[in-house]
């Protein structure tokens, strides 16, 4: 009877042993807007799932690279975009399962700059000549420097401001730029100055009625078709505590 025991409990212990070797990982690849989102909802969900393990690509910060990496490296299981457009481009390719994706949020933009005294309250300092320079992504290729456009459309600044405008590739660049004092004033997502922590400076949250709504989709791409752990992530983020973080971090959540 001994031995039977032991012979169960050591059967016991190789299964649990096996099921934890056959935990599958998750690979996600996201640009500069949702990263530090991503690694407080890493946190909870690896807490709630621990034999799951994410893995968040940090190489590839535009939309483009990241749509690089999937074709031609297939080594992302979820990516999470900006915009509906790469979402149906995925899809058309078969890179990605057809109708496995959701807007989980949206972003918003801030009108931002160190000078704790130039932003008011309405962007009206736009209109002045109190600054030398301002910076935005680049509308060409960016869901948000889209939406600066049309911001900047708005206040009927556009043309004006041509000679002062600075064009850049991610929301880093333009944080960077700010903080260095190469720039006066930028356009950019809430969610890259972290509204968890004091942001430094002057702001002024531009009302959502001056831009077109910037969805945050997240897909399932075919590689990760049969990747439960990818699936769970997937769905975790519909879930109050994902939903919470998003507000947390500056986004308002569908």
């Amino acid at each position: 009877m001994y031995h039977y025991k032991k012979a169960v409990l050591f059967f016991v212990g190789l299964m649990l042993f096996n099921s934890a070797l056959q935990a599958e990982e998750i690979h996600i690849g996201t640009g500069t807007h949702s990263l530090g989102v991503l690694a407080d909802i890493t946190r909870l969900f690896e807490k709630q799932y621990p034999n799951d393990k994410v893995i968040v690509h940090r190489d590839n910060y535009t939309t483009v690279l990241l749509y690089k990496q999937i074709k031609e490296k297939n080594d992302i299981d979820l990516v999470l975009l900006i915009g509906t457009e790469m979402v149906t481009q995925l899809e058309n390719e078969g890179l990605a399962v057809p109708k496995e994706h959701f807007n989980y949020a949206f972003g918003k933009l801030v009108l931002w700059s160190k000078n704790p005294n130039l932003v008011d309250s309405k962007g009206e300092v736009l209109k002045t000549k109190k600054f030398q320079k301002i910076a935005i992504l680049d509308p060409k290729v960016a869901v948000y420097g889209m939406a600066s456009q049309q911001i900047l459309e708005k206040l009927d600044v556009w043309e004006t401001l041509q000679p002062q405008l600075l064009l850049m590739g991610n929301a880093l660049e333009l944080q960077q730029h700010v903080l260095d004092g190469s720039v006066d004033l930028t356009l950019i997502p809430l969610v890259t100055l972290n509204p968890n922590k004091k942001i430094e400076g002057s702001l002024w949250i531009v009302p959502k009625g001056y831009y077109s709504p910037i969805e945050h989709q997240i897909v399932l791409l075919k590689r990760a078709e049969h990747n439960a752990a990818a699936k769970r992530f997937f769905e975790y983020l519909k879930s109050p505590q994902a939903r919470n973080i998003f507000e947390k971090y500056g986004f308002s959540v569908p």
